[in-house]
């Protein structure tokens, strides 16, 4: 009978045994996704979409990795094929990419044209701000090939109390510097440098060494016009062009309407800001110094804050030169994936309305590219960022990759427009006169730098360049330790 009790409880056990094996679920299917990452510390990422992906997508484990740099001089005939393999030395699937590597990589055929899924899944990209896709799809050749989930772009805030205190019409969408200009001038100049309003512009006001010319600039980006022209390799300031932007930067001057001062690292941070302190009518600056000064604004609210898009190009009133992504990633899928929908899931979850929603909480951490989802941002209706067409800023230089033009000549450059303008300014020579000895010069600096470049070339010389991770685009909100609200 004991014996008998024994085999029926091994027998027993063994068909436990087999039953469980039967029964027990199998593992289930996880990939796993590299992801590039520039960030060290690997927050930007995580902190915008990973932790949020990770916690709806069990199935989908992301890997974030930083690929080696490579001493490569991005003028050089193998770069691509030399970016091409750091990536695949990696096997990385999702590429997080500056607008200048995006474009080489989709123009040596790299990434894996969306469209096809997009059509497939019925994804909608109608409500993303078709500034963006529209440039992502000049930018790969006429095909979309990534997403742009962030941007940031040049918009006037004003300061609605001020426009009410004094009987003036606001601005709104679609004004030329110009107008804004005239605008400005409509305010009082009387009072004493503690107490006096000004019509604009910028945070701390224009730079006192040389007002002239950094306005000049500003109203000369808005109307597209650049300094070098490299079909022909001629310097282009000597233009009627250029001629008319500095001279309206030199009528704004004139009514004493627009803040001049620049910072001052021994005053108040917040102080100098006269926008900030209720003394400035508009703001137009970086962005990365006016949620700063909105930020300011909203902790004491001190006055209510309106937004309109502009300046607009003076040919095109539908049109700003103010799309920005130099602080913000594109992400494209490589195009030899083994795990392109796993990828395209990511991608889809980045630009969908979820994140859109976190981001717009936050506009300082770039704004969403999916429409539909803003939020007021200390009572700022943000809807205006998606109002008229946006495209690329101007290049100074003509030179969109900025690889053409040398850092020897810019500097050069520099120094002669401000020497030349700063003249102007003091009444030493005519607008005109300075223009020309401007072209005239910088033209000289640039053959001698084409020259130099050249020779270097046939030398085996030529400018040091790290690779990815110079052209890497650092996001200045890489260094804000402020949590999303």
């Amino acid at each position: 009978m004991r014996k008998f009790n024994l085999t029926s409880l091994l027998l027993i056990g063994l068909l436990m045994i087999g039953l469980a094996g039967c029964t027990s679920l199998p593992e289930p299917n996880v990939s796993k996704l590299k992801v590039m990452n520039h960030d060290k510390e690997k927050r930007y990422f995580n902190d915008k979409y990973g932790d949020m992906f990770h916690a709806q997508n069990g199935s989908i484990k992301i890997e974030l990795i930083r690929p080696k740099s490579m001493k490569l001089e991005k003028t050089a005939s193998n770069y691509v094929q030399s970016l091409q393999q750091s990536i695949e030395q990696e096997q990385l699937d999702v590429l997080q990419l500056s607008i200048d590597d995006y474009n080489r990589l989709s123009a040596a055929g790299f990434l894996l044209d969306i469209e096809p899924l997009v059509v497939r899944d019925h994804y909608n990209i109608d409500t993303i701000y078709p500034s963006i896709t529209s440039f992502l799809r000049e930018q790969g050749g006429g095909k979309l090939y990534g997403f742009a989930p962030t941007f940031q772009r040049q918009v006037i805030f004003y300061n609605i109390d001020l426009f009410d205190k004094y009987n003036i019409e606001p601005p709104h969408d679609g004004m030329t510097w110009q107008e804004l200009v005239e605008l400005a001038g409509r305010f009082p100049t009387d009072g004493d440098e503690q107490s006096k309003i000004y019509g604009g512009f910028t945070c701390f006001g224009l730079d006192k060494e040389s007002p002239l010319r950094q306005l000049g600039l500003m109203i000369g980006f808005s109307m597209g016009l650049k300094a070098v022209n490299l079909d022909t390799m001629q310097v282009t300031m000597d233009t009627e062009s250029w001629k008319q932007a500095y001279q309206q930067a030199q009528s704004a001057l004139s009514t004493n309407a627009i803040h001049v001062g620049g910072y001052n690292t021994d005053e108040d941070f917040n102080e100098q800001q006269l926008f900030a302190v209720g003394r400035q009518a508009m703001l137009l600056d970086d962005p990365n110094y006016v949620y700063d000064v909105l930020n300011y604004i909203g902790e004491g609210k001190p006055f209510r804050v309106g937004m309109v898009v502009g300046p607009v190009d003076t040919s095109n009133r539908e049109i700003t030169r103010d799309l920005n992504l130099n602080n913000d990633y594109v992400y494209a899928i490589r195009a030899n994936s083994s795990n392109v929908d796993a990828a395209w899931e990511l991608l889809k979850f980045m630009q969908g309305d979820e994140v859109a929603s976190k981001l717009a909480r936050r506009p300082d951490n770039g704004i969403p590219s999916r429409m539909g989802q803003t939020s007021g941002y200390y009572g700022i209706n943000l809807d205006g960022f998606y109002h008229l067409t946006s495209v690329p800023l101007s290049n100074y230089y003509d030179d969109p990759n900025d690889i053409i033009i040398t850092d020897e000549f810019k500097g050069k450059y520099e120094e002669i427009t401000y020497r030349e303008l700063t003249q102007v300014e003091k009444s030493q020579k005519s607008l005109d006169e300075a223009l020309q000895t401007i072209q005239r010069d910088a033209q000289v600096a640039l053959d001698e730098a084409i020259l130099a470049r050249k020779v270097n070339g046939e030398n085996g010389g030529g400018e040091p360049d790290n690779g990815m991770t110079t052209d890497m685009t650092i996001n200045w909100d890489d260094f804000k330790t402020v949590p999303f609200k």
